[in-house]
């Protein structure tokens, strides 16, 4: 009896082990395909965000530009990338804290430095409100 209870114990030993191992490599898994999907995401938006912020700094300039629409249309795209990222760190738990600080750095300084996103960040949130960019907390992405 003694036998069949080591042998037991040690099979359940073995497939909690087992288990936990698949879970972390699963985990892994999708927080490589989020990092590798947001990445993407971002150097589509990367080149407006640097001709925003040479040629377009402030919004009154921004409003001006021929193609101002896009150029605004695509800082609210950078927005609703910057919420995935939020909502998949701070609600879901599954981007890791080194990449959330890194992404999280990114979206201040483009927050910080450029008045013209800051300006549209603001606007976005008056007319939008935080939750619709699942800021239901004292948490946002903008600090």
């Amino acid at each position: 009896m003694d036998s069949t209870i080591i042998l037991g114990l040690i099979g359940l030993g073995i497939t909690f082990f087992y288990s936990y191992n698949q879970k972390k490599i699963s985990d892994d898994q999708m927080q490589k395909q989020l990092f590798t999907e947001f990445n993407r995401k971002y150097s589509k938006l990367n080149n407006t965000l640097n001709l925003i912020e040479i040629k377009y700094p402030t919004l009154d300039l921004l409003n001006k530009a021929d193609d101002a629409i896009k150029l605004k249309q695509d800082v609210i795209d950078y927005f609703s990338l910057c919420a995935e990222e939020f909502y998949w760190y701070h609600h879901k738990k599954r981007i890791d804290t080194l990449i959330w600080n890194s992404w999280h750095s990114g979206m201040n300084y483009w927050y910080t430095n450029v008045p013209a996103i800051k300006e549209l960040w603001e606007q976005e949130v008056k007319t939008n409100g935080k939750a619709s960019y699942y800021i239901i907390d004292d948490n946002e992405f903008f600090k």
